[in-house]
């Protein structure tokens, strides 16, 4: 049964030290053909394989460079360089992109992850995750299990979950203000509504279900980041900053 889910796990790894790598390639001023280029030529990464640095090298530059607009990457590029901005706040903002660009990281996290946890799920059964993916994916069990594992080493980075044995625990997890702050923004930029804001799924990458968002949003409100209220089905959510300034509000 052929795949039908676009996915970079079968090669996915801990990622953030490349993507800053890359940002600051970024902030030279090179284009994504340039920076693909020199990845793939120059090896700045060790990676043996010709044909695994160009592979490498298209995913890294179709999702973290490509996938955002040039304002948007500009941001990015900012934040991911910065020395001041905490590095699990880095992990948090790469993770919400990385499930925004991967369909398998996006469901193993939508579709497992987030529904576990919030029924207060200690851990969850490795096989369980596995067959979904087969049978909702289309991938073989071989081949789901070695994305499984890739999912599990950016994961248990971030804090989010972990594999043990077999089992992939759960752990008690709470994304940074300055995460929650930072995705607000490229979704501001991006020209969603305030109630598809409210409402998109890109909260819950970081594990945050309606409720939790809110309490973050009544946060940033009082703290002058942004303008909140709701109403019944009325919400104002606004920005109070411009956007290209948002790496100096996280670094504050």
């Amino acid at each position: 049964m052929p795949s039908n889910s676009k996915t970079h796990l079968n090669r996915a790894f801990d990622h953030l030290e490349n993507v800053i790598y890359i940002m600051a390639e970024v902030m030279k001023g090179r284009s994504a053909e340039e920076i693909k280029r020199h990845l793939v030529l120059d090896d700045p990464f060790r990676v043996s394989s010709g044909e695994y640095r160009r592979r490498l090298a298209s995913w890294l530059i179709g999702d973290y460079v490509k996938g955002f607009s040039p304002e948007a990457l500009r941001v990015f590029a900012r934040i991911m360089t910065s020395e001041t901005i905490e590095t699990q706040t880095k992990r948090e903002i790469l993770f919400w992109k990385n499930c925004e660009r991967d369909e398998l990281v996006r469901a193993i996290t939508l579709e497992q992850i987030f529904p576990a946890y919030h029924k207060g799920a200690a851990f969850l059964l490795r096989e369980d995750v596995i067959d979904c993916i087969v049978k909702e994916k289309g991938f073989t069990a071989y081949m789901s299990d070695k994305r499984v594992t890739n999912y599990l080493a950016i994961t248990s980075k971030l804090g989010m979950a972990n594999a043990n044995g077999r089992n992939i625990d759960l752990n008690y997890f709470r994304p940074n203000k300055n995460s929650v702050m930072a995705i607000l923004y490229f979704l501001f930029n991006s020209g969603l509504s305030p109630s598809k804001i409210l409402h998109s799924d890109d909260f819950k990458y970081l594990l945050l279900d309606e409720r939790d968002l809110v309490s973050y949003l009544v946060e940033m409100n009082a703290s002058g980041i942004i303008e909140f209220a709701m109403a019944g089905n009325i919400v104002r959510l606004e920005p109070k900053i411009d956007f290209e300034v948002l790496p100096n509000a996280l670094e504050e």
